[in-house]
């Protein structure tokens, strides 16, 4: 028979020690643990933010430069009818008026001129030309069909008639008849251009081809046998007629020159009466 010896188990002579004890620190919370973002996942989240941001300034960019979603008209014939509507229902208007390329005209050539045009038949401003080479300025009032002009250095107005100073009626500029709406519905031909801006304000750009006489009947003309090449600035929110160019042969037949008018001040406050 075997003997049997006791089995005892081997215990490492190691010295085990307990575990350092936990030191709360008052007032320090400790960091949470973070991990670390792939260098990959960072170039991702860097380039969608730049484009996020990049979409964002291009929407501000096209609304500051008026970018919208909205429908412009397509019509030039409706758009100068509206137009002729507005001219038709203001009581008052202000206008400036330049030319360019009249020449070396012996007649008499407008230069320029500026007024406030008041409904039915009222006008009151000044207008300068030159007559035989000598530059004049005109102080002139229009009303109820009288013209009245004023030359430099007289102390008064005296009653006359406007053509023998080279241009027609300026009390009748918002007449219906004569007046400037009758070139917003006498069109010979009529087409849309692009739209331009004026002083902040968008406009429609309409071509137009007008007969010289309804020209001739507004401002002037050489020969009203020729049609006048016109271009109306109409704005696109309240269809005001803003700016009216026009070419013909205004100071010498067979010689073109250009009207512009600029138009503001819509229904202002203003009385025109005789001097």
């Amino acid at each position: 028979m075997s003997s049997t010896r006791p089995v005892y188990a081997e215990v490492s002579s190691a010295v085990v020690r307990p575990c350092s004890p936990v030191r709360a620190v008052v007032g320090r919370p400790q960091p949470p643990h973070r991990r670390a973002v792939p260098r990959e996942s960072r170039r991702v989240v860097t380039s969608t933010a730049v484009r996020v941001l990049a979409a964002a300034l291009l929407a501000t960019i096209v609304a500051a430069c008026g970018g919208s979603s909205r429908t412009y008209e397509s019509d030039p014939q409706q758009i100068l009818s509206e137009s002729k509507q507005v001219v038709d229902a203001t009581s008052a208007l202000h206008f400036k008026l330049t030319s360019d390329g009249a020449g070396s005209s012996s007649g008499i050539v407008i230069k320029g001129g500026e007024g406030d045009a008041v409904r039915p038949s009222g006008f009151a401003g000044s207008f300068d030309i030159t007559r035989s080479g000598f530059s004049l300025s005109l102080k002139i009032v229009s009303s109820g069909g009288s013209f009245y002009v004023q030359l430099p250095f007289t102390s008064g107005y005296q009653k006359t008639d406007p053509g023998s100073y080279g241009f027609s009626d300026p009390g009748k500029l918002i007449d219906p008849g004569p007046g400037l709406s009758s070139l917003l519905s006498s069109t010979l031909s009529a087409s849309l251009g692009a739209r331009d801006r004026l002083a902040g304000e968008e406009l429609y750009e309409v071509k137009v081809t007008l007969p010289g006489q309804k020209v001739k009947d507004l401002l002037t003309s050489a020969d009203p046998s020729k049609p006048v090449d016109g271009t109306m600035g109409i704005n696109v929110d309240n269809h005001q007629a803003r700016r009216v160019v026009l070419t013909g042969p205004f100071f010498q037949a067979g010689q073109n020159s250009t009207f512009t008018l600029l138009l503001t001040n819509y229904g202002e406050s203003v009385a025109v009466t005789p001097p």
